[in-house]
């Protein structure tokens, strides 16, 4: 990513600006057309509960709480028990267009631009570790697993792996080529490690056991491989950010693409919520964005929930029974109904 940009008012806000400097993926593989089948926009989903959030950014789970990284550089802890955000720190770290993360032990700020992975202790929210990593360190993810810190090196041409126990890079994997348009989002799933780096025209799967990269994915043609990650057990689903209007299904048995979603607009990072694959949708007109279902038996997009003119967001996460959405636009976090999702 380039890292003139201000720091990112949503997951898929930072995604998309980023992409603007990266290159298409020329050299895709073929695949099916693109499916169609938008359907009619569905009166607005009434939240549990709506948490105001001055100027929220990404967020992320460390599987009980969410973590809240303003736009302004500040971090907050959600608690889903009292749908109550603590106080918001400001970061004692610096931290410009890199990745962000949780877990029970640490939270963790990727810098871009100088190349730290910062380690920050949850209850005091005081960096207690920095740590050099590879060039431009972008996205982040964490394995519930083994609390692995995966920190993808986006002109690095690497991804690597930080040991919590230790603060220190234990293996770094090749992927793609150094120099730009290199490694985007990370995520965990499926007992593998996926990445995609538009470099390359691949979505990598590195095996985390060895740390080896286990699968080698051609993008299909309508597909960028710049998104994160949702998985079933027979289907891994990435969307296209800003470069395509398109969310790509992979087989994960095969390791190969098999569906190429069209959704009417970009698609920020899915989540899969009672077996079927969900994403927040950006208007192509600056109009308002609205959520979008996928469904795995067709590869169209079945349902189409909106919140109304002036919504904005991304960050879809599901926690603590619910579905937790940002409008960073409204400045707010909205805790929406597990029900609403009902196949």
């Amino acid at each position: 990513m380039t890292p003139a940009r201000a720091l990112a008012l949503t997951v898929h806000a930072l995604v998309a600006l980023g992409l603007a400097a990266c290159a298409s993926s020329a050299g895709s593989t073929a695949a099916p057309s693109p499916t169609t089948g938008a359907s009619p926009v569905l009166p607005t989903m009434t939240p549990e509960a709506t948490i105001a959030v001055p100027e929220p950014g990404w967020f992320t789970s460390d599987g009980t709480a969410l973590w809240l990284l303003t736009a302004t550089g500040k971090i907050g802890r959600l608690d889903p028990t009292t749908n109550s955000l603590g106080t918001l720190a400001v970061v004692d770290a610096t931290h410009k267009d890199g990745g962000f993360a949780a877990s029970p032990r640490g939270v963790w700020l990727a810098d871009f631009d100088t190349d730290l992975l910062y380690r920050m202790d949850p209850a005091s929210l005081k960096v207690v570790a920095r740590i050099r990593v590879g060039t431009n360190p972008e996205g982040l993810a964490v394995d519930p697993r083994s609390g692995a810190v995966w920190v993808a090196n986006h002109r690095g041409g690497s991804v690597d792996r930080v040991d919590p126990a230790t603060d220190r890079v234990v293996a770094s994997v090749k992927v793609g080529s150094t120099g730009p348009s290199g490694p985007h989002q990370v995520t965990v799933g499926l007992g593998s490690v996926w990445v995609g780096v538009p470099n390359a025209s691949r979505y990598y799967r590195i095996d985390p056991r060895t740390n080896t990269v286990a699968a080698m994915i051609d993008v299909p043609l309508g597909g960028a491989p710049c998104g994160g990650f949702a998985f079933s057990k027979v289907a891994v689903w990435t969307p296209s950010c800003r470069e395509t209007t398109n969310l790509v299904r992979i087989d994960p048995v095969a390791n190969k693409a098999v569906a190429v979603v069209e959704l009417g607009g970009y698609g920020s990072d899915p989540v899969l919520v009672q077996g079927f694959p969900w994403l927040v949708v950006e208007s192509l007109s600056d109009g308002p964005g609205r959520l979008v279902r996928v469904s795995p038996t067709t590869n169209k997009v079945d349902r189409v929930f909106s919140f109304g003119d002036g919504f904005k967001g991304g960050g879809l996460t599901v926690l603590d029974g619910s579905v937790w959405l940002t409008d960073w636009a409204n400045s707010t976090i909205m805790r929406l109904p597990l029900a609403a999702f009902a196949p």
